[in-house]
């Protein structure tokens, strides 16, 4: 799933710690709609003034 023009949800989620410990890591609906929303507003625009690509180390982890 897409979340902007460059940011895939699979890149925020990704979590070796959650991997390791058979944790999902899967956000709700809701926190996507967030997801998104940070990634159009900060994250994408980040990306298009600099010009390059952007690596996001932790953009979530279910803490559950």
């Amino acid at each position: 799933m897409r979340l902007s023009n460059n940011l895939e949800l699979s890149e925020v989620i990704r979590s070796e710690s959650a991997k390791r410990n058979g944790i999902s890591n899967m956000p709700t609906a809701e926190h996507i709609e967030n997801l998104k929303e940070l990634a159009e507003k900060v994250f994408q625009p980040i990306r298009d003034h600099f010009k390059v690509p952007i690596r996001v180390s932790s953009g979530y982890h279910d803490w559950e």
